[in-house]
């Protein structure tokens, strides 16, 4: 049988930005020569690997592997969203991605809303299991891991992935506490956050708490209202924390973690009431509070002006805040990520946010670094 490598030439190549005609005069050897490495239908030799290994400034090993259809040995990161049943025994699809050398899966909704990058094969134990992939390892690699509940996320791995770079972007939704914890867990590349204080720096506090030892960068995607989310009319004529204590209302309820469930705390306890019992459905992030709403299953929640207005409801602004994506440094500096991290800039990206309603991107892209303490 022939031998056979995966090979990582083209993402290494278009990480210096040089083209296949040019990788081919460093080498010295002609561009269809590149051409069927990259695609891996010829195995270079060693002293080939060796001049292409110094060309792109990495090991040989980092330029070809193993093939990978056999199965990936993975991190699997923990599920608290989506729980087996007896219809549903377990859940195979997985988005994988590369972090410090070592792969890591994510399972993905029951429903298709993105495609797999792989199927669990054999699940070894709680965290752990093999995968066959449905992508070949160059594009596993460029996959960026982005935990967390803003809409516009799903905008941004879009365009993060068609613009023409070798980035991608898989968006995992999560709270902003589970955003953190998976981040501490390094099971994703990028945390999102929308946790208020009162001196309008509750991202940055909640960084510097759980990381006080790293590096960070802080980039900033928008900028929102929160409030209520209310049928059209406001009929109940909800408007304070003071109104959510009617008995008999269903308040559309966020886990603990959320922004939106430290919101209602705050517009509780603001009542004198700390230990707040309201009865209502579960919302999964802010668009499932508007359809909550939407239906009639529920009267009022907390959610972002965006998810409101794009249903057709009613919404009470109570706070502005921002949310973030942070990053380690040392995991910034990585081309996939600074590529994606590029996409906020982006002028289609840009225009396209703005004409969403309930965003605000003026600050959009802005960094603050956050040194070691």
């Amino acid at each position: 049988m022939a031998e056979r490598l995966d090979s990582h030439v083209r993402s290494h190549r278009r990480g210096l930005a040089l083209s296949q005609g040019d990788l081919a005069e460093i080498v010295g050897v002609s561009r269809q020569a590149i051409v069927a490495i990259e695609r891996g239908r010829t195995v270079p030799s060693t002293s080939l690997s060796l001049r292409l290994a110094r060309a792109l400034r990495c090991r040989v090993e980092d330029l070809f592997s193993l093939p990978t259809e056999v199965g990936l040995a993975v991190r699997l990161a923990p599920d608290e969203d989506v729980r087996p049943t007896a219809s549903t025994p377990g859940r195979s699809r997985v988005a994988i991605a590369e972090i410090d050398g070592k792969w890591v899966a994510h399972r993905l909704p029951l429903d298709a809303r993105v495609a797999a990058d792989g199927l669990v094969s054999k699940q070894a134990s709680a965290r752990t299991a093999v995968v066959r992939p449905l992508a070949d390892s160059d594009r596993l690699r460029a996959n960026v891991m982005v935990a967390g509940c803003a809409p516009l996320l799903g905008a941004l791995a879009q365009h993060a992935g068609a613009s023409g770079s070798a980035a991608r972007m898989s968006w995992l939704h999560a709270n902003s506490g589970r955003a953190l914890d998976l981040m501490e867990a390094r099971l994703v590349h990028v945390a999102g956050l929308h946790l208020r204080n009162a001196a309008g720096d509750g991202n940055l506090e909640a960084a510097r708490a759980r990381f006080p030892g790293r590096r960070l960068l802080v980039a900033n995607l928008t900028r929102w209202r929160e409030g209520l989310v209310v049928p059209a009319g406001n009929p109940l004529g909800i408007r304070s924390g003071a109104d959510l204590l009617r008995p008999g209302l269903r308040i559309a309820r966020r886990e603990a973690g959320s922004g939106a469930h430290r919101l209602l705390v705050d517009l509780l306890a603001a009542e004198g009431v700390d230990h707040p019992a309201v009865s209502g459905p579960y919302a999964v992030g802010h668009s499932d509070v508007a359809t909550l709403v939407a239906c009639g299953a529920a009267d009022v929640g907390v959610a972002i002006e965006g998810v409101a207005l794009a249903s057709g409801l009613g919404f009470v602004p109570l706070v502005e805040e921002r949310f973030d994506l942070l990053v380690p440094g040392d995991i910034a500096e990585q081309p996939h990520v600074a590529r994606m991290l590029a996409t906020l800039d982006h002028p289609h990206f840009r225009a396209d946010a703005a004409n969403l309603p309930g965003y605000d991107i003026d600050l959009c892209g802005h960094v603050t670094t956050l040194e070691a303490a």
